[in-house]
């Protein structure tokens, strides 16, 4: 998925400023879909040189002035055909770094990755935790847009919280087997 759909999707449902679109990336998809501001704003840059997106400057009486964009008919079709488009085949980004560094723990060691995953752990934990501040979120976007899009959204969230009861699984399993390790290690 590219971020220029994302932010086109989330731009169908109302004008908004990069830091609002990074605040709802940051409050209500972060679990499957994380992006920088810099990437935002870089792509929000992009879709309006393309005709996809305009934008104008809003005075704020909170601080600076605030460019606002808008999607344009074009943005509109070009992600109508984007969501239509889906493929055959799972296309995932299967790249993470946490793992690839367990795969090559035998450089690290026992104990190094123990303490790593106890860490972890506790992050998979706080993280299953926070999807329902986000599930909190959804509703009260949901009410801002109106519609069905909530039926979607909670389908997301579910993923969200089965991969992190996973990924709590997986850190409890590999720290009991570590144990066992550092055990047999000790009697030989």
């Amino acid at each position: 998925m590219s971020l220029s759909f994302a932010l086109l999707g989330l731009l169908n449902y109302s004008p908004m400023a990069g830091y609002d679109l990074k605040k709802v990336f940051d409050e209500s998809i972060i679990f499957f879909w994380a992006a920088h501001t810099s990437q935002i704003y870089r792509e929000l840059k992009n879709l309006e040189q393309k005709g996809c997106v305009i934008s104008e400057i809003a005075s704020s009486y909170k601080g600076p002035d605030r460019r606002i964009y808008s999607i344009t008919d074009l943005g509109l079709s070009k992600f109508k055909e984007w969501i239509n488009d889906v493929p055959d085949q799972i296309n995932n980004d299967t790249r993470d770094e946490f793992l690839i560094r367990v795969f090559f723990s035998s450089h690290l060691g026992i104990d190094d990755l123990y303490f790593e995953m106890q860490k972890r752990l506790r992050e998979y934990k706080k993280y299953y935790e926070n999807l329902s501040s986000i599930e909190n979120r959804m509703k009260e976007y949901s009410n801002m847009v109106g519609g069905e899009d909530i039926h979607y959204w909670k389908i997301c969230l579910r993923r969200g919280y089965y991969e992190a009861k996973a990924n709590i699984l997986w850190a409890e399993e590999t720290i009991q087997y570590l144990e066992k390790l550092k055990e047999n290690k000790k009697n030989d």
